[in-house]
């Protein structure tokens, strides 16, 4: 009788180890811009809108992050994204600060299963852009995310940096 306890337990461990590890979704990071455009914000209500692109004289930077998921995990999906408009730019650096955040539309995008999704402006930071070379702006952003309006959650500091390119926003 152990013999057989043995063999099938020998028989169980290979069988685990030969199962394949379980597919993950890669993680996506995004940096595009693209002229000759506008954000628009559609508003519900004091708390909810929808964001828009349309033709027009400004330039719209996006940076997407659609964060690494695992099919066989349910609800663990989770993208943010940040973007915001400019002026067509005169030279090869501009900065947007605190006070200019809801000119220039800055919006934080955040699509998970939990209590503080959805879109909202952001106030806080400071936003620098340096073109590199032809078409590519290094871009930084350092600013703090707040939560929608009636939720209790303390605001975070959010830093990142990315190469910016031509392309289509929405893909």
């Amino acid at each position: 009788m152990k013999n057989i306890f043995s063999i099938l337990f020998i028989l169980l461990s290979f069988i685990v180890q030969a199962q394949e590890k379980p597919k993950q979704n890669p993680e996506i990071k995004r940096f595009v811009y693209q002229d000759n455009s506008s954000i628009s914000k559609q508003i519900y209500d004091s708390i909810y809108f929808d964001i828009a692109y349309d033709k027009g004289i400004k330039w719209v930077f996006k940076f997407s992050h659609q964060f690494a998921e695992y099919p066989m995990v349910s609800d663990d999906e989770y993208f943010e994204s940040y973007e915001f408009e400019i002026d067509p730019p005169k030279g090869n650096r501009f900065t947007i600060k605190e006070g200019d955040f809801e000119k220039h539309k800055v919006i934080y995008n955040r699509s998970c299963f939990c209590p503080d999704a959805g879109p909202r402006q952001l106030a806080d930071g400071t936003i620098t852009g340096k073109r590199i070379r032809g078409n590519t702006w290094l871009i930084t952003f350092d600013g703090y995310i707040h939560p929608r309006p009636g939720k209790d959650f303390a605001p975070y500091a959010k830093k990142w940096k990315g190469f910016f390119k031509p392309n289509k926003l929405v893909y």
